[in-house]
């Protein structure tokens, strides 16, 4: 049954990275890449013997996140910049600026992507018949009485009810406002994705 969820997983997956790429433009290419390689991970957990251990697939996505994370922040900066030093809304100077509320998407797209990034990363470590996940789990049960077990098992499920969270705020939200689809659906896929990789666990 797990792996049957585990390649259940896939298909939303796929779908979702399909939506980054299709809505790829200038500034967007590290999120294409993180949304092929997070496929990747996922093709190479659901089938047996892996190609890498979960683990590294672990430490290649958690570097992509805080990548985009990184890339989010230098745009961020760039565009508060440019943005400082524009006229009014009207063009003239001292005109009042129209203030204009960020959609969810717009404000939370590149966090969803960095988090959904570890998430993943994290439920693939998990996975049945992982040897990275089993020798883990074996140190933390004889050497730390099951320690490393329970806090992985902790911080898993936090990270992911947040990314969910955060998930169904966003599609909500991009509903509410009769956003482009595009964006809803790769959001809405990503976190269907989540949501069976999770429920292959349990």
């Amino acid at each position: 049954m797990t792996d049957l969820l585990g390649l259940a997983a896939i298909v939303p997956a796929s779908a979702g990275a399909c939506c980054t790429v299709g809505a790829w433009r200038p500034g967007r290419a590290v999120d294409v890449v993180a949304a092929v390689v997070m496929v990747a991970a996922m093709v190479d957990g659901a089938f047996a013997p892996r190609v890498l251990p979960g683990v590294l697939w672990f430490v290649v996505l958690a570097l992509l996140a805080v990548v985009v994370a990184m890339v989010h922040r230098v745009q961020s900066a760039s565009g508060a910049s440019g943005a400082s030093g524009a006229s009014g809304s009207d063009g003239r100077p001292g005109s009042a600026p129209v203030v204009r509320v960020a959609s969810a998407h717009g404000r939370f797209g590149r966090l969803h992507a960095a988090l959904g990034l570890l998430v993943m990363g994290a439920l693939g470590v998990g996975m049945a018949h992982d040897p990275g996940m089993t020798g883990m789990t074996g140190v933390g049960m004889h050497g730390h009485g099951g320690a490393v077990a329970v806090t992985w098992q902790v911080v898993l499920g936090g990270l992911t009810t947040g990314y969910l969270l955060l998930t169904a705020h966003m599609v909500r939200d991009g509903l509410r406002r009769r956003a482009r689809a595009l964006p809803v659906v790769e959001t809405l896929a990503m976190g269907i994705a989540v949501a069976v990789m999770a429920a292959a666990m349990v």
